[in-house]
C-alpha cells in the first residue's frame, strides 16, 4: 500500500497524496461516464451481470472498454447485453492481485 511505500521511501508523501486524489468512490453509474475502462467485478450471476452491463452501456462513453472480471461465465453472453460488443472484454485477476502480477484480457467473439 501507498503507506508502506512512503514508509520505505520508494513514494513521497506528495505523490501518496497525488494518486489517492485520483481515486472517486460512487454508487451512481453516471458518474463512470467519462472513463476510459470500467471493470465489472460482481458476483458470478450472469443475470446481475446482464443488468450491470446493461446500465453501464447507457452510461459510458462510445469507446470505453467495458470489462467483466468473470473468471468462469461467458463473456460473449455478457457482450451480447450490450449495444457494443466490441467494446467488452473480460479481465481475469490471478490471485492473490498484489502478489501475482498477472492479468489474463479475454476477448469475446467481438472484440
Amino acid at each position: 500500500n501507498y503507506a508502506v511505500s512512503v514508509g520505505r521511501g520508494s513514494l513521497t508523501e506528495e505523490a501518496r497524496q497525488q494518486r489517492l486524489g485520483l481515486f472517486k468512490g460512487s454508487t451512481d453509474y453516471a458518474d463512470l461516464a467519462d472513463c476510459d475502462l470500467v471493470i465489472e467485478a460482481v458476483f458470478e450471476d450472469m443475470a446481475v451481470k446482464k443488468v450491470v452491463f446493461g446500465k453501464l452501456d447507457a452510461v459510458a462513453r462510445p469507446g470505453a472498454i467495458l470489462a467483466t472480471n468473470t473468471s468462469y461465465l461467458d463473456v460473449d453472453e455478457i457482450a451480447a447485453s450490450t449495444s457494443r460488443p466490441q467494446d467488452v472484454l473480460g479481465m481475469h485477476f490471478f490471485s492473490p492481485a498484489n502478489v501475482m502480477k498477472l492479468l489474463e484480457i479475454v476477448r469475446a467473439d467481438r472484440t
